[in-house]
């Protein structure tokens, strides 16, 4: 009971801080070539499990400090239309008045629709005065292993880069690298302007979950590495200024281990805390019996059976069990000897 009370209290306080808004922009040619970056297309993934705990909008029109003040964080993926004068003051006084946002950059050269402008520049146009820029260079690494402590990065062991740039610290007072590659070379940084944060990342690939329009060449980096765990881990500092590990609330439970008690019962041990129902199967090569039932406690799950086990390998199947978030599980055979 009382790790319960406890697990309630701790849900409670991630909800009470996600108790906000997050404004993804889509109107700065997020769509234009080969790019799906909306919440509707290849950064669907990002967007639905951000709204496990915040409200996600995302918007068109051009962005003005009235339409931001009413969000915490702003994400901007990988614009190919340059922003106006007004719209780069807006985002930077959103920041300075405690605003959030998230810089998503790519590579050098990523002009998708031939505009003459790309990602990097259409930043460095204005993000100067925050304390970095972006390099006008073309890098792909992966794994990326060199995951500096930081707010953003607890729990993040290594993510991808596929060409995409980096990035130069010009304030080191107040801005900081987060993830390195090999050369030591800054890809992730973060950092405080006023009363807000922000963080840049050099790539747009990590967040894109392969899904958007079928005629276009996306790639899966949202399930690659701790890409979602960085972004999410990222959104939720930008929003409270706190540091968490969202692994949590985006992987799926996994079978870590089963312990045979006797020939009538089993505990399969999870990754995470699991709930009812649970759907199993038991193929049964060398035995004859059945499961009669089960039950769930924290991350373990009992199973029963109706006959008893006979000596040797077998093998349980286990599918959509889910967490507390809603994560389920992809179908896993997990061997197990008696």
């Amino acid at each position: 009971m009382k790790k319960f009370l406890i697990f309630i209290l701790i849900f409670f306080s991630v909800l009470t801080v996600f108790a906000s808004a997050v404004l993804f922009d889509a109107g700065h040619g997020q769509t234009v070539g080969n790019a799906d970056w909306t919440i509707i297309g290849a950064y669907s993934n990002f967007g639905n499990a951000l709204r496990r705990f915040f409200a996600v909008k995302q918007t068109s029109e051009p962005l003005t400090y009235s339409m931001l003040k009413g969000y915490s964080v702003l994400v901007i993926p990988e614009p190919n239309y340059p922003f106006t004068s007004n719209e780069e003051e807006a985002i930077i006084q959103f920041i300075k008045d405690g605003g959030g946002v998230f810089f998503i950059a790519d590579h050098e050269g990523a002009d998708r629709n031939e505009n003459g402008w790309d990602a990097v520049s259409i930043f460095d146009d204005f993000v100067k005065p925050l304390g970095f820029e972006f390099v006008k260079d073309n890098m792909t690494e992966y794994p990326v292993q060199y995951v500096l402590k930081s707010p953003i990065t607890n729990g993040v062991k290594n993510v991808g880069e596929w060409s995409g740039s980096t990035l130069k610290v010009l304030n080191s007072s107040s801005v900081h690298p987060a993830v390195e590659l090999y050369t030591h070379q800054i890809y992730v940084l973060y950092g405080k302007y006023g009363k807000g944060r922000f963080v840049a990342i050099g790539d747009s690939s990590p967040f894109d979950d392969g899904s958007g329009s079928p005629w276009k060449s996306l790639y899966d980096g949202w399930n690659t590495g701790d890409d979602s765990v960085l972004a999410c881990n990222s959104v939720y500092w930008l929003a409270s200024g706190k540091s968490t590990n969202t692994y949590v609330y985006l992987i799926p439970p996994k079978v870590e281990k089963i312990t045979v008690k006797n020939a009538y019962e089993i505990i399969v041990k999870f990754n995470k805390r699991i709930v009812p129902p649970v759907m199993l199967r038991l193929n049964l090569n060398v035995t004859n019996g059945k499961i009669k039932s089960t039950k769930v406690d924290g991350n373990d799950l009992i199973v029963l059976f109706s006959e008893k086990l006979k000596r040797g390998k077998h093998t349980l199947i286990t599918r959509l069990i889910k967490d507390e978030y809603g994560n389920a599980s992809p179908m896993e055979a997990t061997i197990f000897e008696y």
